[in-house]
């Protein structure tokens, strides 16, 4: 259950992430949404994770703020991986990165919260 909770979570901030950068586009529909977040979240979850740990000084030195970084980079592998995602640039990436951190991290913290 806790895994359908934060897929669903990461859906949100997809869609947030994809209502407010216009440098990217999710094609219509839930399911398209819901794949972008399932692909974003597998993706970070192996190669993310690998890269924060080879990029760990990188992270220490802008008190994490190089894991948007690493987001945007797996944004942009999501857009390479699926049609249903069209990402425009790094900047675009960078921006809907940082929107995906934030709420994702706000919205599981409230979840946490409600437990």
């Amino acid at each position: 259950m806790n895994l359908i909770v934060r897929w669903a979570v990461l859906t949100v901030a997809v869609w947030l992430a994809d209502l407010v950068i216009g440098g990217i586009a999710i094609a219509d529909g839930l399911w398209s949404h819901l794949w972008v977040a399932a692909l974003f979240g597998l993706a970070n979850a192996v190669l993310g994770n690998l890269i924060r740990l080879v990029a760990f000084p990188a992270l220490i030195l802008t008190l994490g703020l190089f894991g948007i970084v690493v987001n945007a980079w797996m944004l942009m592998l999501v857009g390479d991986l699926s049609s249903a995602l069209d990402v425009r640039g790094f900047w675009s990436a960078f921006g809907a990165g940082a929107i995906i951190s934030v709420v994702s991290t706000v919205l599981g913290r409230a979840r946490r919260k409600g437990d």
